[in-house]
């Protein structure tokens, strides 16, 4: 099974450095534009995306239907599961980075989700992912920066670092798990 791992595009927030988090930004134009470029590398790698899940926040949701409409996926057939939502930053949320260092320097925000809760609402995910989709060869997950993180940590049992250096998760970069018999193996696929 690949699982195929899609950050959204890039909003107005993201290129002001801003906290997204729970808030429901749209993407921009760039934004459009990079996944319309993963939907290339996706077409040629992996042409047959078996099923698209997505988080409900409309940056996820937009990248999700840019791929199925150059894949050929009907728009009809992607999942919204509501696991994959990007962690809520509390009050971080719509804060500049300069602004978030000011207020903020140790980067834990008062209503914050917390790392623990986090990982472990992203492992949640993933089983569901692989349990209830056993059968799809290629599935693609469109979701976030800080979600996806936390699913890798989680599923490698921590090997993976959150937030580490050895994946960036960039706007509307792809990473496949390679899931075989509990096993994972993690790649980048667009450099």
């Amino acid at each position: 099974m690949n699982i195929i791992l899609l950050r959204h595009g890039e909003t107005d927030w993201n290129r002001a450095e801003r906290l997204q988090g729970h808030t429901d930004i749209p993407l921009n134009q760039n934004g459009r534009l990079q996944i319309g470029q993963a939907a290339e590398i996706l077409a040629v790698k992996y042409p047959d995306i078996h099923l698209i899940i997505t988080s409900p926040l409309q940056r996820a949701r937009e990248s999700a239907e840019i791929v199925a409409a150059q894949l050929g996926y009907a728009k009809s057939g992607i999942k919204i599961e509501p696991l994959l939502t990007e962690r809520c930053f509390g009050v971080g949320e719509g804060l500049t980075a300069s602004e978030r260092k000011k207020k903020y320097p140790d980067d834990i925000y008062p209503g914050m989700e917390s790392y623990e809760d986090l990982v472990k609402r992203a492992g949640a995910a993933f089983e569901k992912i692989v349990t209830a989709f056993y059968d799809r060869q290629n599935i693609l997950v469109a979701a976030h920066g800080a979600l996806l993180y936390a699913m890798l940590t989680a599923i490698t049992h921590g090997e993976i670092v959150y937030g580490g250096k050895e994946f960036k998760f960039e706007p509307g970069s792809i990473h496949v798990i390679k899931y075989l018999d509990g096993a994972v193996f993690v790649n980048r696929e667009n450099r």
